[in-house]
């Protein structure tokens, strides 16, 4: 193989890193599109986008049954740090000493294994794209149950439809 193709090309035993990416390409498109479908609109869109692909990508627990509880805990940490990030819309001050505080337990739960650290990490993710859109408490209406949709359906492509890695060793 030429060294520029070589250069592009890492390796990928078993294709796991292929199976991921697409796994999370159909969650994420399935997300996105059923936020859409339902008229919740583009930001409540791209936030469900965010949440199905972090449901996807970062839920890295070794067993099925792990994997299905830590999903099913990513609305209770994910959901009250977007509300707070929301209601602190026209506070800054307020709004930046609680994202600090997010980041630092996000980083505190890594200690509680892959599904602190999946948890730690989807809670950061939410507050900051609900504070990158600039949502009012006014949007909630839209972003909760976007988020509930995608992680819905990220759920329903990774326990479901996408069942190859239950079959493997990991």
């Amino acid at each position: 193989m030429p060294t520029t193709v070589r250069r592009w090309w890492a390796p990928d035993p078993g294709r796991a890193r292929l199976r991921a990416g697409l796994r999370a390409v159909l969650g994420t498109g399935l997300a996105v599109t059923t936020v859409l479908l339902s008229g919740l609109g583009l930001e409540a869109a791209l936030l469900g986008g965010l949440a199905a692909m972090l449901a996807l990508f970062t839920v890295t627990d070794p067993d099925v049954r792990q994997q299905v509880g830590t999903t099913a805990l990513l609305p209770l940490a994910g959901l009250p740090v977007l509300v707070i990030g929301c209601f602190l819309h026209d506070q800054p001050l307020v709004r930046s000493s609680v994202f600090l505080g997010v980041v630092f337990l996000g980083v505190w739960a890594r200690r509680f294994g892959p599904r602190g650290n999946a948890l730690g990490i989807f809670a950061f993710m939410m507050l900051f794209a609900v504070q990158f859109l600039g949502a009012p408490p006014a949007d909630l209406v839209r972003l909760v149950p976007a988020v509930l949709l995608a992680l819905a359906g990220a759920a329903l492509v990774r326990f479901v439809l996408w069942c190859r890695e239950r079959r493997t060793p990991p």
